[in-house]
């Protein structure tokens, strides 16, 4: 996150992991049903709305209330929404994927999507773009994802072209390849990194499933006929190594462009692709093996960036601003 170290960074996912449950256990809980957990993020609401507005407090109160429990039964919905661009097998083993073979990463989104809703009472609302659960919050940070939950900002929005969604869910198609891979070979390198953090490979690679995706489902995403428009993929803010695509320069800002109607152009973004390891898998036989696989992982990526091994893009932005995973 923004206002981390990368020290603390790291130690957060570790305390993360410890907290992993699967939501199928959760759901099964004879303790807590969901209805008795949405009742809880009305009062958190109404409590917040409550404590936090000088004037009409009793409104304000009935209104977060009533949008904390919309956003709680969102956050269970999550677990079963799908996206409707692929084919009804796909749908299905995309919400059976979450339960087994995304497991860990959808425990630690549910776990985290209901903490900022009614512990913290930070989310805005909650849509489900493309498959995903998007919660819109108030945070200092832009954005972290864990499996299909993704947690981000206040300009977050559930569309293609909104910059912090494009690249979030990439991570989430990440999630979807890697499996169980997922936080060793992509969340806690993320996490860890030292360098420019747009340049980390599980970044880009971050990057290219986005790019490759929304312009799969959609011929007519991309649109180069400006910057400013704010339409189709922001090379700027997600952007990609210069050692593709087109330099193209808009005012101050110098970004590679890839067309994407290009063979070449996808050839070489294709080639960016991050593949998990066999011990990625592995590890997962005995814990805490999996976070130590995490840890050499994330020291391998920073060691190859500090010995420049990758080139990272040319790019020059007037309000930097960093994500997170």
């Amino acid at each position: 996150m923004k206002c981390l170290t990368s020290s603390i960074r790291s130690l957060y996912l570790l305390v993360l992991c410890i907290f992993f449950v699967l939501p199928s256990k959760a759901s099964g809980s004879s303790s807590k049903t969901p209805e008795y957990i949405i009742i809880d993020s009305w009062v958190s609401g109404f409590i917040a709305g409550l404590v936090k507005t000088k004037e009409n407090r009793w409104k304000t109160a009935w209104k977060r209330a009533n949008q904390s429990a919309k956003n709680d039964a969102r956050i269970w919905g999550g677990l079963f929404v799908s996206d409707t661009n692929s084919r009804s097998g796909k749908r299905f083993l995309e919400v059976a994927s979450r339960f087994t073979y995304q497991g860990p990463q959808t425990g630690i989104g549910f776990f985290m999507a209901h903490l900022y809703n009614t512990v913290l009472c930070k989310v805005n609302n909650v849509s489900h773009p493309n498959g995903s659960t998007l919660l819109n919050m108030n945070v200092g940070w832009t954005g972290i994802c864990f499996g299909n939950y993704i947690l981000a900002k206040k300009n977050s929005a559930p569309h293609p072209d909104n910059r912090i969604f494009q690249h979030e869910y990439g991570h989430y198609l990440q999630s979807k390849r890697m499996g169980f891979a997922y936080l060793v070979r992509v969340g806690l390198p993320a996490i860890m990194s030292t360098g420019v953090h747009d340049e980390h490979p599980v970044e880009v690679d971050c990057n290219r499933e986005g790019f490759l995706y929304f312009n799969k489902i959609n011929p007519n995403f991309q649109n180069d006929v400006g910057y400013s428009d704010k339409k189709g993929w922001d090379f700027l803010y997600n952007p990609f190594p210069d050692t593709i695509g087109v330099k193209t320069t808009v005012g101050r800002n110098t970004f590679r462009y890839i067309d994407y109607r290009d063979s070449i152009g996808r050839a070489q973004v294709e080639s960016l692709k991050v593949k998990a390891k066999w011990f990625d898998y592995a590890g997962w036989i005995a814990f805490p093996v999996p976070a130590v696989i995490g840890v050499c992982n994330a020291v391998k990526y920073n060691r190859e960036q500090g010995q420049g091994s990758g080139s990272g893009p040319l790019i020059i932005i007037d309000e930097p601003e960093k994500k997170t995973n």
